[in-house]
Order: C-alpha cells, then sequence, then structure tokens
C-alpha cells in the first residue's frame, strides 16, 4: 500500500511541474522614471518682443548777446527748459547664446549675451518753449524724434529652480547700442501787424552709448535639449546732449528788453535712450 501511495504522490508532482512548465511566464511593469533636467551646459536660441515706454526729452533755450552791452539778467531768465515726454514703441528680435552651471539641486548661475534689432521704435516730442515776448508773441515748436538701430547686451543670470523644469531668475550686465536723436525748432510771431519771418532750426546726434541692463524671467526645459523663455529687460544706455541751432535775431536795433543790443536765441536738446523690452525666446541646449 506505502509503495502505491508514494507511486501516486510521485506522478502526481510530475503532473504539476508538466503544467507550471507549460504557463506563460509571469511579466512585470517597470516603473518609469521621472525625466532628468540638466541645466548646466552651452546654449542658443532666438528671441522677439515688443520695446518701448516713456522717457524724456529736454529742449534748452537762452538768449545771448550779440550787440555792444550785455543783456540783462531780467531777458536771460526769458529763456526756458522744457521737459517732455513721448510714447515709443517698436518690435524688437534677434539671437543669443550663454552658458549654465546648475550647482545645486536649486541654483542655477550662468551668463547670456544676445544682440538685437529694433524697427518703430521712437519718441517724438513737441513742445511750446517761451522765448521772448517783443511787440508780438513768439512762438517755439520743437519736434525731438530718437531711434535706437541695435541692441547688445552681455549678462549674468542668477536662477533658483521652483521646479526641476522651470527656473525663475534675475540678470543684468553691460548694454550698448547705436542711437540716433534729430530735433526740428520752428518760431513765429503772432499778434503783430508786421511779423518778422518765420524761422528754423535743427541738429542731430548719431553714435555708439553704453550702459546698463537689468531684468528677471522664467525659463521652461521642455524636453532634454529645448526650453523656452519669457523674460523683462530695462535698459539705460544714458543721454546725449546736441546743439540745434540758433533762431533769428530778435531785433536789429536796440532790442525791448532790458540793456541794450540785439538778442539771438541759442537752443539745445538733450534726450536720454532707453526703454523696457518684454520678449520671448527658445534655446537648444547643447547637453
Amino acid at each position: 500500500m506505502k509503495r502505491i501511495v508514494l507511486a501516486a504522490a510521485l506522478v502526481a508532482l510530475g503532473s504539476a511541474s508538466a503544467l507550471a512548465a507549460d504557463l506563460p511566464a509571469r511579466t512585470y511593469a517597470k516603473a518609469q522614471a521621472a525625466p532628468a533636467y540638466n541645466w548646466s551646459g552651452w546654449y542658443g536660441g532666438v528671441n522677439a518682443g515688443w520695446v518701448g515706454g516713456a522717457g524724456g526729452v529736454s529742449n534748452d533755450a537762452s538768449i545771448v548777446s550779440t550787440g555792444t552791452e550785455p543783456i540783462s539778467a531780467e531777458a536771460m531768465a526769458r529763456g526756458a527748459t522744457n521737459n517732455t515726454t513721448g510714447a515709443s514703441s517698436g518690435f524688437i528680435g534677434g539671437g543669443q547664446f550663454g552658458y549654465n552651471y546648475q550647482f545645486s539641486p536649486l541654483f542655477v548661475a550662468g551668463f547670456e549675451a544676445d544682440i538685437q534689432g529694433l524697427t518703430g521704435a521712437h519718441k517724438r516730442s513737441s513742445s511750446i518753449i517761451p522765448l521772448l515776448d517783443h511787440d508780438g508773441n513768439f512762438v517755439t515748436n520743437s519736434t525731438t524724434t530718437r531711434d535706437l538701430s541695435y541692441l547688445g547686451t552681455l549678462r549674468a543670470r542668477m536662477g533658483v529652480l521652483v521646479a526641476p523644469s522651470f527656473l525663475l531668475y534675475a540678470t543684468g550686465g553691460l548694454a550698448y547700442g547705436g542711437v540716433k536723436s534729430d530735433t526740428t525748432i520752428a518760431q513765429s510771431v503772432t499778434n503783430t501787424d508786421r511779423p518778422p519771418p518765420s524761422t528754423l532750426t535743427s541738429g542731430s546726434f548719431s553714435g555708439t552709448r553704453v550702459g546698463y541692463v537689468v531684468g528677471a524671467g522664467g525659463e521652461w526645459m521642455l524636453s532634454s535639449n529645448w526650453s523656452a523663455k519669457l523674460e523683462y529687460l530695462y535698459y539705460d544706455l544714458g543721454s546725449a546732449t546736441y546743439a540745434t541751432g540758433g533762431l533769428a535775431i530778435i531785433d536789429l536795433g536796440p532790442t525791448s528788453l532790458p540793456g541794450s543790443g540785439t538778442a539771438a536765441v541759442a537752443t539745445s536738446s538733450k534726450v536720454r535712450f532707453n526703454d523696457n523690452i518684454v520678449r520671448v525666446g527658445v534655446n537648444y541646449h547643447f547637453n
């Protein structure tokens, strides 16, 4: 009997083993790891946006004597300085390259350089400068146009990773650009029977200016190699003062001003080259 039971057990064990061999192997699904974002390395890309704001234009006028006796202080005080503003708005676009170094899980530092072209970014300012009160009223209008042909920056960047794929950063550094400004001043006399001819004078300035730029932004890592950013910058390239000529001599004989001698008007303009930039950009990371 024992031999019969042992034989039956061996047969059952063999059958179970054969059945197990015929069953398909159990598969195990591996948990997919979260993507790793490496911010360190070189990158380059393009950007485009808006540039503009409100800035100041200062037009100065002073009375000068061309006669044998100086003009009095009272007459000199009749010169004027007008500070005016005018809105500017235009398109800005260009390219950038830079380097990031992620020195901890939270912080990223680096630098970025860019060069931009601008269209439509200018500032016009029109004002009335009260100059002299002769037999009639002198009306003086000035118009100033300010242009920036290109803008470049070299900036440091320092940011914090609020998420592995999202960087908030502050930036600042050097700014430079090609600037130009033109001013036209027209003067006429009203409320008089025999008005003298209207006079027109102008002046201009162009050159390269160097200043500073500051700003902040956010950058999203879209994949291991691509990112997109939204950025605000404020740049200031300083100011330029240039002569805009002299207006016609006020009197050919003794003037109606205290003191004697003829009087003329010398004018100049002071323009500040500063604006705001809001732009978006795309970067390719070579890491």
